[in-house]
């Protein structure tokens, strides 16, 4: 399908100038020595310190951070379901979709974070979450014909949003991991 393969030509292009940019503002000067192993710090940072109990703010908020991964899983599935017509995969992306509907819902409701929020994010979570629903109803004709468009609408906006964070979102854990791994910050002893 030749919008979905300029999509992601659109995506692929403004991503790869965006990460060279940022590339660019080049690399902070290191004067201390190491007291750490970056290649730990990183390890970490992708690990560890993405569990619940390494995340103060995630600690009180369990069934949100549950929601997210369902979330992000079913957008994963529903990028293998445009290639492979698994049921499996059509599973986790509806069970990923309710879960960013009920993000989205929270989002919405929740004066705090209402407060917090933009356009941007209620207009990346609504993409993806339709986009995941379609993928979860693939086996419904007229939703496995809208899937590619969903798709196509999700590739032009990634790289415009905060959807961009599907790739900055590893390119700054690895940064981050790095400096602190070196430091010897990362990762943190045992509690005791």
């Amino acid at each position: 399908m030749l919008p979905l393969a300029l999509a992601a030509a659109w995506c692929g292009l403004l991503l790869g100038a965006q990460v060279v940019a940022a590339r660019r503002l080049g690399r902070r000067p290191l004067y201390a020595p190491a007291s750490g192993r970056a290649g730990a710090g990183v390890f970490y940072a992708f690990t560890g310190a993405l569990m619940p109990w390494a995340k103060e703010s995630v600690r009180g908020h369990l069934v949100t951070y549950a929601a997210g991964i369902l979330y992000h899983a079913g957008i994963a599935a529903s990028f293998a379901r445009l290639a492979v017509p698994a049921r499996a995969l059509s599973v986790v992306a509806l069970a990923g979709a309710l879960a960013g509907l009920g993000l989205l819902v929270k989002r919405a409701s929740v004066a705090d974070l209402r407060g917090l929020s933009r356009a941007d994010d209620f207009l990346s979570n609504g993409l993806a979450t339709a986009f995941a629903a379609l993928a979860g109803l693939a086996w419904l004709p007229w939703a496995a014909a809208a899937l590619p468009w969903a798709c196509v609408a999700l590739l032009v906006y990634l790289p415009l949003g905060k959807l961009r964070h599907a790739v900055f979102f590893f390119l700054s854990r690895r940064h981050l991991g790095a400096f602190f791994g070196r430091r010897g910050v990362w990762p943190t002893a045992p509690q005791e």
